[in-house]
């Protein structure tokens, strides 16, 4: 079967099975793009609602770790490396971006391992990686600590905003004003931590999620498995993306995270 007629299929399958109001959260930033790209919040019934979750680790960092930053920004014999997508997030002193225009000495970087070749090359500074994410970049900025280290590195540091999604998910279902009926699970996420750990939130917190690629069929699935699971009361977690998402996630890096 062609894609195009799985992926209508599917569309028409969730709104037949569309009975009521019900919210669905998508937490990857990736899995929102793609939702708009492929214009899947229009084809579906108005009654599914699908929210935005904090997927960005940058929309979620905090105004005072912005702030933060650009003070370390301001001071002599400071190089701030970051990458990119960080450079204008705005805080209450302004911005990165900013501070680089006025002179500061800022760097964007594409990989956390690019902050130890600038620490090596200007060991009179005191180089410093704006550690932002979540599990997905914490094995990276790990692993630029421990070279650094190895490499005796003494002008080398990290400023850490780091996240962990399950607890990010467990908070947002505290708040009386969001009401989550669904959660579509961070594929990128998953593929690191494992799909037991949203297995293990699930059955606590008695809702249903599923775990999808980025194609429209594959979010496609992903809805009309989470409506289906509520449309039955029933709540686990679906993994439908287990060519890239195992049980217990990537070896070596998941298990110094902490978990329920």
């Amino acid at each position: 079967m062609e894609e195009s007629d799985v992926c209508r299929k599917l569309i028409k399958l969730i709104n037949k099975n569309s009975i009521r109001q019900i919210n669905i959260m998508k937490v990857c930033g990736t899995h929102t793009r793609n939702i708009f790209k492929y214009c899947i919040d229009k084809l579906i019934d108005k009654k599914i609602n699908l929210i935005a979750g904090p997927g960005c680790p940058v929309c979620v960092t905090p105004t005072s770790y912005i702030d933060s930053a650009i003070e370390l920004s301001r001071k002599s014999g400071v190089i701030i490396v970051t990458f990119g997508d960080m450079i204008r997030v705005p805080g209450s002193l302004g911005s990165l971006s900013m501070e680089k225009a006025m002179g500061g000495d800022v760097h964007v970087i594409f990989s956390p391992l690019d902050s130890l070749k600038i620490a090596e090359q200007n060991k009179d500074k005191e180089v410093v990686l704006l550690g932002v994410g979540f599990e997905t970049t914490a094995p990276s900025i790990a692993l630029t600590i421990k070279y650094a280290k190895e490499r005796e590195l003494s002008n080398f540091s990290v400023l850490l905003s780091l996240r962990t999604m399950i607890n990010v998910m467990k908070k947002l279902m505290t708040y009386d004003d969001v009401r989550i009926d669904g959660f579509i699970c961070p594929g990128h996420v998953a593929a690191v931590i494992g799909a037991s750990s949203f297995e293990k939130l699930s059955l606590i917190s008695h809702t249903p999620m599923s775990i999808c690629g980025f194609k429209m069929r594959e979010i496609l699935s992903g809805i009309l498995s989470i409506e289906d699971m509520i449309n039955k009361g029933e709540y686990r977690c679906e993994n439908l993306y287990k060519s890239v998402v195992c049980d217990r996630g990537s070896i070596g890096t998941c298990r110094s995270f902490y978990y329920i």
